[in-house]
Formats: C-alpha cells, sequence, structure tokens
C-alpha cells in the first residue's frame, strides 16, 4: 500500500511538472530557445526507444533516428500528398515504424552486444541510403512525391496548434502520454517478465516466460515512437532533410541515453537536452558547438567509471542525500 502511494505521488509530481513546463516555458523563452526545446521534447521519444531497449533488455539498438526519419517520410507523404491531419499523420507514422521494428527484431532474437549494434548500425545506414536516394515527399507527383524543382510544399500544422507555444505544448503532451506508458509497461507483468530476460533468458524460458515475443514487442514499441517522434518533427519543421538522419545521430544518442540513465524518464529527458541544448548554449556563448562532443566523450568516460546508473541515479542519490540532512518533523502533542 505505501509502495502505492508513493508510486502515485510520484506520478502527479511529474503532472504537475509537465503542465508547469508547457505554461512556463513559452512565456519564459526567446523563439530560438522555444524551438528547441520543442525539439528536444521530440528527441525524447527515441531516447525512451533506446532506453526501453538498452535500460530494459541490454539491447544495443542503434536504429531510433532511422525510424524517425522513416515516420517523418510517412508523415510529409500523407500529410502534404493527401492532406491528412496531424492525428491521423501520428498514428500512420507508428504503425508503419513499428513494423519496421517488428522486422528488425528478427535478428535480434539471436544476437547480442556488439554484433546486434553491428546490424542495426547497418539497417540505419541503409535507411539514411534510401532516404537521400528518394529524397523526402515536398509535393511531386508519383509514389514518393519529391520534386528537385518547382513550388515545394510544406506540412502545415494541425490549426489548433499553429503556434510555436501550441506546437511546443503538443509535442510535450505527446512525449508525456509516451513516457507515462513506458511507465504502466515496465510495472507490469511484461516488465517484470523483461527485468528476468535481462538476467537471464533461460532462467526466464524455464519460467515460462515468451522471450521470442517480449524481444518483438519492445523493438515494436520503441520503432513506434521513434516514428511518432518522426511526425512531430515534420510538423514542428515543414519538411525534412536526410542529413538529420544518419546514423552518427543515432550512436550520440544511444550515448547520451547511457551518460543520462537508460532506466529512467529522467535519464531520457538528460539525453534530448544534451542532444539538443547543450550545442544550442554553446553557440550562444559564442563556442563551437561541436566542443559538446568532447564533453560527451568524458561524460560517456566518468559513466562508466563511477555513474553505471547515468546522472538520472546520480541526481536521485544526491536529492536522497539532501533530504536525509533535512531536520525530520515531530508531531507536537495537543
Amino acid at each position: 500500500m505505501k509502495q502505492f502511494v508513493v508510486s502515485h505521488r510520484a506520478s502527479a509530481g511529474w503532472l504537475l511538472a509537465v503542465v508547469a513546463i508547457g505554461v512556463l516555458v513559452p512565456d519564459a523563452f526567446g523563439a530560438g530557445w522555444l524551438s528547441t526545446f520543442t525539439t528536444c521534447a521530440v528527441v525524447a521519444l527515441p531516447a525512451a526507444g533506446v532506453g526501453l531497449l538498452y535500460g530494459e533488455l541490454g539491447l544495443t539498438s542503434l536504429t531510433q533516428f532511422a525510424f524517425v526519419g522513416i515516420g517523418g517520410w510517412v508523415a510529409l507523404r500523407l500529410g502534404i500528398g493527401f492532406g491528412w491531419p496531424m492525428p491521423a499523420l501520428i498514428a500512420a507514422a507508428a504503425v508503419v515504424t513499428a513494423l519496421f521494428g517488428a522486422a528488425l527484431s528478427i535478428p535480434a532474437l539471436r544476437l547480442r552486444d556488439l554484433y546486434l549494434a553491428l546490424v542495426t548500425l547497418l539497417v540505419a545506414a541503409s535507411v539514411n541510403i534510401a532516404l537521400n536516394a528518394t529524397g523526402f515527399p515536398n509535393g511531386g507527383s508519383g509514389f514518393l512525391g519529391y520534386q528537385s524543382v518547382g513550388k515545394l510544399s510544406r506540412l502545415p500544422r494541425p490549426s489548433f496548434a499553429t503556434s510555436d507555444a501550441g506546437y511546443f505544448r503538443l509535442v510535450l503532451a505527446h512525449a508525456a502520454v509516451v513516457f507515462v506508458g513506458f511507465g504502466l509497461v515496465k510495472r507490469s507483468a511484461v516488465g517484470r517478465a523483461w527485468a528476468l530476460t535481462a538476467q537471464s533468458e533461460g532462467a526466464a524460458r524455464a519460467s515460462g516466460v515468451k522471450v521470442t515475443q517480449l524481444k518483438v514487442l519492445a523493438f515494436t514499441m520503441a520503432a513506434a515512437v521513434s516514428g511518432i517522434a518522426g511526425a512531430l518533427i515534420a510538423g514542428q519543421l515543414g519538411q525534412l532533410a536526410p542529413s538529420t538522419f544518419q546514423p552518427s545521430n543515432s550512436i550520440l544518442l544511444f550515448a547520451l541515453v547511457v551518460i543520462g540513465g537508460a532506466r529512467s524518464p529522467l535519464g531520457w529527458c538528460i539525453a534530448a537536452l544534451l542532444y539538443r541544448a547543450a550545442p544550442y548554449l554553446l553557440d550562444q556563448w559564442g563556442i563551437d558547438g561541436n566542443v559538446a562532443m568532447m564533453i560527451f566523450g568524458a561524460a560517456v568516460l566518468h559513466n562508466l567509471l563511477s555513474a553505471p546508473g547515468g546522472l538520472a541515479e546520480q541526481l536521485s542519490g544526491l536529492a536522497r542525500l539532501m533530504r536525509s540532512k533535512l531536520p525530520s518533523r515531530t508531531r507536537v502533542p495537543a
């Protein structure tokens, strides 16, 4: 019962934090920072997919940004070519990328660690080559919907979120829903089976856990949320470029999730902020944003040596330490 109450208090705290961010951030920051934070909220979705696979099952997948690109392509094609509304585009992008994720899970059934990382990296490279060859739909004719000349079309934002502030809140709401959904799954029987599988697949199979189905489910969920991110980033920018979805971006995102904390929503948020907000902040200070890569390298070393749970675990430990230093409240007799 106590754990139930604590869990609900934590959920209420996260909900209040999301509402406060949605209300305060658009008024407190300029257009540049608001666009940056919107992108961070989008990146938090594939970061959550990385955290689900690596944090729960120990699976190294380097395809999350490739799935973001696929989701963006689907959203642009259906939105520009057929005028679908944003909710339908998000759903379609999630379904298509989920199917790709389920297909990718086939080699994951037998591969782990370095071999799985190499296979998923090759898949990401293949997707990037395909996106460079086809381009993103921009109003052209034919199945691909791409044209190199003429008036280029852009994906319109939904009528209820045309402003930058409104779209930021829309993306933030989607990220919150995904985080809550992942949290519920992790606390369910599926999450417990994932934890047992991560410890020992043999023990999991002996306990009656269907390991194959669990891995397929994890890859499908991770791909689906990346597809949602692709539709949202397409709506934010109106158009996309293949250079955004290079395999190196997936590698960087994986490293940042490890730094932030793969098993914690706070870690996924930290990874998203490091991915986009940190380079932007350095640029604002007149420092080359590429310096962030050097900082990230040092952070990875720090993580491997002294913080295997990531920055989120360290921050949680610091918060517990500070609470323990506070004087305990005693009840005053009546």
